[in-house]
């Protein structure tokens, strides 16, 4: 077994910028000195996450998060710390180490796990990626071979060009038990590594395993970052059960967080601001093909919070578009009450009856596919065009129209009350539909306001405690000394004379200090060498969010003489307690004098 070291990752440090690779999963804008963003390990209303060019560090601001790219990987992605750094050296074309001075035996070294890499160990994540890239390739061969020309033609009669079909990497699953399995097996790849990565299943009460996906026209499901996570077959025999079978839930997919097609959909998203999101392969591809490139689908699931979370990162607004009968109707409800939380612009285009966005988007073009799009109705309007048919339907029946109204009034007071629509839409709703139910506009508005005042009472416990998270550090003297080093790396010699890592009383500021009087004694002190080490790996929220406050601190040399004067005031008083007390020996107490000889820093020049 091998680890990375020190070195090693700070030179894999050095090669990535952190906002490019942040922003491969985060919609970042430029800030002053800094880029913001929505953070996506928490949910974000307002941008709380900072990313800093110039430290080469992320920091939420609301939820703690915090660190270098190393750990933006490792939480965002769940990888291990080994695996974030092989895929950091592979996007740097940066070879593993074989040079002794960045490989270290790690048989007697007392280091951090996570910096551990041994390629012989189990199945890790990069390890699955690999094997689903391998089966991407060996569908995408087959799709193209000889014995699958009617495959390929089926391709081509559901509206994909050539070029289509490679740049979305569509394949073909043979019909066979064993194609993928043999193949991947040849490979030196084993039938539990291809159980993991969801490729083939286990027959019942036996040890015996064969591919998931038969005579299937393959689609394959994409990360933001380009990596094949599963796979998604559309059926080419009517007898099938499945008309889609999806790969089932691993260690790379999640079908309730993940968006097909949101790899090529996102940059088109982040810059025009609307996503457009349909319901299968075909409804986003096609429209895609037809330069309608902003479009994504949910991979056989209904809208999940966490959907609508990861398009808020790059969305400012969502249009549904759904078939035009009942399903499609009851799958755009559900999708506007999971949305209805979240402070994102929701509206729904119908598709004429008879077609999906597909059929509709190959018969009329993208033009007309892009418009039926921007003349969406807002989700409210939408729910309401529903709802008149019920209401017209209920007659003369007055409590049947009352709970169609209620209904309404209620959807609209809960979504003013997160924030999904502002107060002057609420009017004009109210007006409209009173002009209709023949009720006075100030009588909605006063029902809709006890409806809202309900609404926020149940969520005012979340909104208190995400107060008292956001609630500032107390100022310790020992953080104010560390945060004004790691940005202000020259003063440390200044500060080593007077401190020493053992008058720091809390242990992970000590454990900080140690390392940063270890660094400036080399004259090796920066923040990345700081980062970089295996001990400082788990405190990389910790040094984000203290580099980034001393940052922002102007009078950072004041502050860190003020704070060195109280560590000194408190190392004396000790120092006082401790000759009362009479428990020091000789040489012990010897030191102590020693050490009050030196000038007394509250008589020295102010650091300048």
């Amino acid at each position: 077994m091998i680890r990375f070291t020190e070195q090693f990752v700070q030179q894999i440090l050095d090669s990535v910028d952190i906002v490019e690779l942040i922003g491969q999963y985060v919609a970042l804008k430029p800030k002053g000195r800094e880029h913001i963003g929505l953070c996506p390990f928490h949910d974000d209303k307002k941008p709380s996450m900072n990313v800093s060019p110039a430290k080469q560090i992320f920091k939420c601001f609301s939820c703690g998060a915090g660190g270098d790219a190393i750990k933006f990987l490792t939480l965002y992605e769940k990888y291990s710390f080994p695996e974030a750094v092989k895929l950091l050296a592979e996007r740097a074309s940066i070879p593993l180490p074989q040079d002794p001075r960045y490989v270290q035996n790690s048989q007697n070294a007392q280091v951090d796990p996570q910096y551990d890499y041994a390629p012989e160990a189990g199945m890790s994540k990069r390890d699955l990626l690999q094997i689903t890239e391998l089966a991407s390739k060996f569908f995408q061969a087959q799709l193209m071979a000889p014995s699958a020309k009617s495959t390929l033609q089926y391709a081509r009669d559901r509206g994909f060009t050539d070029e289509s079909i490679k740049r979305f990497g569509i394949g073909y699953a043979p019909d066979s038990w064993d194609g993928l399995l043999n193949a991947a097996q040849k490979r030196g790849i084993t039938t539990q590594q291809l159980l993991a990565a969801g490729l083939v299943a286990q027959k019942d009460d036996t040890d015996r395993c064969y591919d998931r996906f038969r005579h299937r026209l393959m689609f394959p499901i994409y990360d933001l970052t380009g990596n094949v996570i599963a796979f998604g077959g559309r059926a080419l025999r009517d007898e099938e059960r499945a008309k889609y079978l999806n790969s089932p839930e691993s260690i790379l997919f999640d079908k309730s967080s993940q968006l097909y097609a949101m790899n090529w959909a996102r940059e088109k998203i982040v810059s025009c601001g609307t996503a457009i999101v349909v319901e299968g392969y075909l409804d986003a591809l096609i429209p895609s093909q037809a330069g309608v490139t902003n479009v994504v689908a949910s991979l056989g699931t209904a809208l999940t919070e966490r959907h609508v979370r990861l398009l808020g990162r790059y969305a400012k607004e969502v249009v549904l578009v759904f078939d035009a009968d009942q399903a499609g109707a009851n799958a755009a409800q559900r999708a506007m009450e999971v949305f209805l939380a979240q402070q994102i612009g929701i509206r729904v285009a119908t598709i004429p009856a008879g077609k999906d966005p597909c059929d509709y988007c190959l018969a009329e073009g993208g033009e007309a596919f892009q418009k039926l799009v921007d003349e969406a109705p807002d989700a409210m309007q939408y729910a309401w065009n529903l709802r008149l048919g019920e209401y017209q339907a209920a007659g003369g029946n007055p409590s049947e129209r009352h709970k169609v109204a209620q209904d309404f009034l209620r959807l609209i007071a809960t979504s003013a009350a997160f924030g999904a629509i502002d107060e002057m839409r609420r009017g004009q709703l109210a007006q409209h539909i009173g002009h209709i139910l023949n009720i006075p506009a100030s009588e909605l508005q006063r029902q809709m306001q006890q409806l809202s005042r309900r609404a926020r009472t149940s969520g005012a416990a979340t909104v208190r405690q995400a107060g008292n998270n956001a609630e500032m550090i107390t100022r310790d003297p020992e953080r104010i000394v560390l945060e004004v080093l790691l940005n202000e790396h020259e003063l440390f010699h200044t500060v080593s004379e007077k401190l020493q890592p053992h008058d720091f009383t809390d242990p992970e500021l000590r454990s900080v200090a140690e390392k940063i009087w270890s660094l400036g004694h080399d004259d090796n002190l920066t923040l990345r060498a700081i980062m970089s080490a295996p001990e400082m790996h788990h405190q990389a929220e910790m040094l984000s969010d203290m580099a980034m406050s001393g940052q922002t601190n102007e009078r950072g040399e004041q502050a860190l003489a003020a704070a060195m004067e109280s560590l000194l005031k408190r190392q004396n008083h000790r120092d006082i307690q401790q000759i009362r007390s009479g428990t020091l020996d000789d040489d012990a107490l010897r030191k102590l004098m020693n050490h009050h000889r030196d000038p007394d820093v509250r008589r020295q020049t102010r650091i300048n």
